[in-house]
């Protein structure tokens, strides 16, 4: 079932928008920014249609058409797959979300879309929101004005400064006037994904029941909200929701603060611990995600180096530390306020982990 994936359009959008640029081929981030956060353009609502492609070792292996609409909070989004013919419908009214597959006749509801905590940003928010988050990552390559699709668009390359980056590299065409990004290519490994706008109405008509949808009476429903079942508990408490005890951090400076179990049903079927901790009087807050080793390939780790004595990845841009252990998945996550935390003091507190139990 694909509806986790529409929902993902809600989360994950990506822009880039550079007015008045000189003709240099290579701009400080620090200069971009600028430009970015000089510009007034806040466009809210818009119809827009695009095409979105993925392709694995150039072969094409999803292509789907979508169409979007949004009126301020709300948000309307159908999917439609060119190769297999089926389409999913995403509705956010402003209250309640619902995603709607229909050839497996399955939607998800979220009646209290708070709890998702989904950015409602603009299309110059997405923009700025991206500069922040690549700029210690990437660097950023100007590569002139171009026109596609009738749109005249800036062109812009954000290459990473290391291999195996969790975003990989990525070629952004954004159009001058809108801030939409009229056609993105993002390069990860053996995976491509390209998206095109053809159609960007900034001025649009919707009626009354736009964002309202219909189901049909012998329709599946799940509720998100009960298959992310998420308690504070204790270490005790998620022992038990894994079956089995699991590495903790075991330092002076090193506080635990709290326990998250979250239970997640449907296919995946499956709990996870998150221990949330306090490094030196609130300098810095470390999570510790635990939950079973995926058997999928698809979830397999990107080796780059070494934590006790496991195979590990590094994940620069979220500052994650990834590693399999006993049938287990650790995901380390640092979150600084005024330190730097090294890969050596990472190493250091992870060697000094012990058993829960």
């Amino acid at each position: 079932m694909n509806l986790q994936k529409i929902i993902l359009i809600l989360f994950v959008s990506v822009g880039i928008l550079l007015t008045g640029c000189s003709e240099e081929s290579t701009l400080r981030t620090d200069e971009i920014i600028e430009k970015v956060l000089a510009e007034d353009q806040n466009l809210q609502s818009y119809y827009a249609e695009a095409e979105l492609k993925t392709y694995e070792n150039n072969e094409l292996i999803e292509h789907s058409i979508m169409e979007e609409k949004r009126s301020g909070e709300k948000v309307k989004v159908i999917m439609k797959n060119v190769q297999t013919g089926g389409e999913e419908i995403l509705i956010n009214d402003g209250k309640t979300m619902t995603a709607y597959d229909k050839i497996e006749n399955k939607a998800m509801i979220v009646n209290d879309i708070e709890t998702l905590e989904i950015p409602n940003r603009s299309p110059k928010e997405n923009v700025i929101t991206l500069l922040e988050n690549l700029k210690g990552s990437h660097e950023y390559e100007y590569l002139g004005e171009e026109k596609v699709n009738d749109f005249h668009t800036h062109h812009i390359k954000l290459k990473a400064k290391e291999k195996n980056s969790l975003y990989g590299e990525i070629e952004l065409w954004i159009d001058k006037k809108t801030w939409f990004i009229v056609k993105s290519i993002n390069t990860s490994g053996s995976i491509r994904v390209e998206s095109v706008y053809s159609v960007i109405d900034t001025t649009p008509k919707f009626s009354d029941n736009t964002f309202i949808i219909s189901l049909p009476d012998d329709v599946k429903i799940m509720n998100l909200e009960a298959e992310l079942n998420e308690t504070e508990g204790t270490i005790e408490e998620a022992e038990e929701k894994l079956g089995q005890s699991f590495l903790v951090l075991n330092e002076e400076n090193v506080k635990l603060d709290k326990v998250d179990i979250t239970k997640r049903g449907g296919d995946i079927n499956q709990s996870e611990i998150t221990l949330t901790y306090i490094y030196e009087d609130d300098i810095s807050e470390i999570s510790l995600s635990i939950f079973p080793t995926p058997e999928e390939d698809e979830y397999a780790i990107n080796h780059n180096m070494k934590i006790r004595g496991q195979n590990a990845e590094y994940m620069k841009e979220i500052n994650a530390y990834t590693w399999d252990e006993e049938g287990l998945r650790y995901t380390l996550i640092i979150e600084e306020i005024g330190s730097t935390f090294s890969e050596e003091k990472v190493i250091k507190l992870t060697e000094g982990m012990v058993k829960s139990s």
